[in-house]
């Protein structure tokens, strides 16, 4: 792999594709790729590795450009695989918390009644002079915002922290879809492969096979199984620790591909398009470090950058389709967490299991003090309820780490399980991310903290969706009343909406150009050279995990590309 630190030269061609602040001359490549999680590095691999090589440079025929930084001596790794997180799962907690940057946060109260003196303050009475601190949206409405909503700018993206739950989506979830699903089941087989989905790495675990017995023993029609997970077993067995997926597990050997640059801190500003001809002439690229622009001209583009930045760059771009930013699905999310019931802990510490009398009494004869007999190196449980059409939501009950949910110093975690339920959303065309102000043709007023048009939301749910959800609630707290009782604190609630963090649609893909942003291989409708990937062109309403999916997808886009190039 080359790390990408473009050199800067006198610009050319300027007249067509306008100039990068008048000095450089565009950096040449066969696929560039805006992106660094799991779906920008499936491009990548797909293409360097299917496409005939006669058709790609040996230098430069993949550029991939990531606005975050590389965080990990491993590119784009899971950043749980540290010994410190998998010892305390929930000191990684505040890793997420640092990597996630809010999308769209409404201006404050700003008025301090209590400042005396000659203190500066916001004019008082007027909407021209709005105290804007550190990003904020005036144009939010806080009714409408998905306010938990939040990107991570990191080389790998979300797979630096994500929980790698890998489901795979139920006929329910895929109706929209323009892709048959027999082809839909093979990409979605080929995904998981790329990503190292396993379903067994926990059997061993005494707390997982508990709580699967537990659920599976009350609930005997719900499919009760182990989170589908991107994780592989650690080399040393019995140790405690997994060795978790991220973006790195996908993009494999290619990272050390002489024809793959990765280039860090880049931000991918805007596509130039030729007026008549629909074909993308060149990207603007921005160097965050020196905040040098540059010119990048390559024969097929890939925007990857998630379901809000996606649309963002295209907008910026002035590629607006009806749909862009439309039919924006999110889950809703109902959470609790809860202590194992004392006979559950006793029927552990009675157990007939030779494998486990032995793990108990090895861990009793270490720490004769500690009143569990669970081993500490014990993994967490890792269970699911799938989606169905009769309970239509999905399940998670397990133990992971999020930007909430910490145990702290309230209870042992190995006796905390964590019960996260998500519920689909109504397809509902204005339900929406817009970049735009009252007057759409002219440029946002306001941007992000990155200098790019600043994204609003425009997200509310249906009736049908609150009564859902209340069934959903309600299957909760049938399913935590038969684990234990719930850690105060922690008792049932509804999460604030976006912190699912599951957006979908905002560039669909379809079969109408109407309705949707690109076809069934996601090239955006119009242009001959430009695809789209990520969460952002499902085009269903989900409760499942969507980054299966979204590989899924993108496997496909990828062979549509490496058949453009070999034209």
């Amino acid at each position: 792999m080359n790390f990408g630190v473009p050199q800067a030269v006198d610009a050319q061609d300027a007249g067509t594709l306008r100039s990068c602040n008048g000095t450089q001359l565009p950096i040449q490549c066969d696929v560039f790729i805006a992106g660094s999680g799991p779906i920008g590095c499936t491009y990548a691999r797909e293409i360097l590795e299917k496409c005939d090589p006669s058709y790609l440079r040996p230098r430069n025929a993949v550029y991939m450009a990531e606005i975050g930084a590389q965080e990990s001596p491993v590119v784009g790794a899971h950043l749980k695989n540290a010994v410190k997180y998998q010892k305390d799962i929930d000191s990684f907690v505040h890793v997420i918390q640092g990597a996630l940057q809010p999308v769209s946060v409404p201006l404050s109260a700003t008025h301090q009644s209590t400042l005396g003196g000659n203190s500066w303050t916001p004019p008082v009475n007027t909407t021209k002079n709005q105290l804007v601190i550190c990003g904020q949206n005036p144009q939010q409405s806080r009714e409408t915002n998905l306010g938990a909503t939040a990107v991570t700018r990191a080389v790998g993206g979300m797979a630096t922290h994500w929980t790698c739950a890998c489901p795979a989506p139920h006929s329910e979830e895929t109706s929209k879809s323009p892709v048959e699903r027999n082809e839909l089941d093979s990409l979605l087989k080929r995904a998981r492969d790329l990503v190292k989905v396993d379903s067994t790495v926990f059997d061993e675990s005494i707390r997982h096979t508990t709580v699967k017995n537990i659920l599976t023993d009350s609930f005997p029609n719900r499919n009760v199984r182990s989170i589908p997970l991107a994780v592989q077993p650690h080399v040393k067995k019995n140790s405690g620790f997994v060795t978790w997926s991220g973006s790195n597990t996908v993009l494999g050997d290619t990272v050390n591909d002489s024809r793959f640059t990765l280039a860090s801190e880049h931000r991918v500003t805007e596509l130039y398009v030729h007026p008549r001809t629909g074909t993308i002439l060149g990207v603007l690229m921005r160097d965050l470090k020196t905040n040098n622009d540059y010119l990048v001209n390559a024969r097929a583009y890939i925007i990857a950058c998630g379901a809000v930045c996606t649309p963002q760059i295209l907008y910026n771009s002035r590629i607006r389709p009806p749909a862009l930013g439309r039919y924006l699905t999110e889950q809703s999310m109902a959470f609790c967490q809860i202590v194992l019931s004392k006979k559950y802990i006793e029927s552990i510490q009675n157990t007939s299991n030779p494998i486990w009398q032995a793990l108990i009494k090895q861990h009793r004869d270490k720490h004769p003090l500690d009143p569990l007999p669970i081993p500490f190196r014990d993994l967490d449980p890792q269970i699911m309820i799938p989606y169905s059409s009769a309970f239509p939501w999905h399940a998670q009950i397990h133990r992971d780490a999020f930007s909430y949910g910490d145990v702290g110093p309230r209870s042992d975690p190995r006796v905390v399980v964590d019960l996260r339920f998500f519920g689909k959303g109504d397809i509902v065309a204005e339900n929406r991310v817009d970049f735009s102000n009252k007057e759409p043709e002219k440029r946002s007023e306001h941007t992000d903290l990155y200098g790019m048009p600043q994204a609003t939301f425009h997200v509310v749910r249906t009736d049908a969706d609150r009564d859902r959800d209340q069934k959903m609630m309600n299957d909760m707290t049938t399913v935590a009343n038969s684990l234990g009782g719930y850690l105060p604190g922690s008792e049932p609630q509804f999460m604030e909406p976006g912190l699912a963090m599951h957006i979908t649609g905002t560039t669909r893909i379809g079969s109408d150009r109407t309705t949707s942003v690109a076809n069934a291989c996601s090239k955006v409708w119009g242009l001959s050279n430009l695809w789209v990937g990520g969460n952002n062109v499902i085009p269903d309403s989900t409760a499942s995990n969507p980054t299966l999916t979204s590989m899924a997808y993108a496997l496909k886009g990828a062979a549509d590309v490496i058949q453009c190039l070999q034209c």
